[in-house]
């Protein structure tokens, strides 16, 4: 994974994003939508060689459990 695209992941607002899968290439967003393989199709298409950093943007009642406690 490139270092650099996940931590401009880490720092982006993607808020604007919700319920959607994003992909980031040379820190940019550069492709979004409702359907991991039209977003992935499209990054191959615009940027082809690059491995982009694909993610999900949960909404509003994403649970994430750590083995300990469930938060949401």
């Amino acid at each position: 994974m490139d270092s650099k695209n996940y931590e401009y992941f880490m720092e982006a607002d993607v808020s604007r994003f919700t319920n959607e899968w994003i992909a980031i290439v040379d820190q940019k967003i550069v492709s979004h939508g409702k359907s991991v393989k039209e977003v992935l199709s499209e990054v191959k298409h615009k940027y082809p060689g690059k491995t982009p950093l694909i993610a999900r943007i949960p909404g509003e009642e994403a649970m994430i459990y750590n083995g300990r406690y469930i938060a949401s």
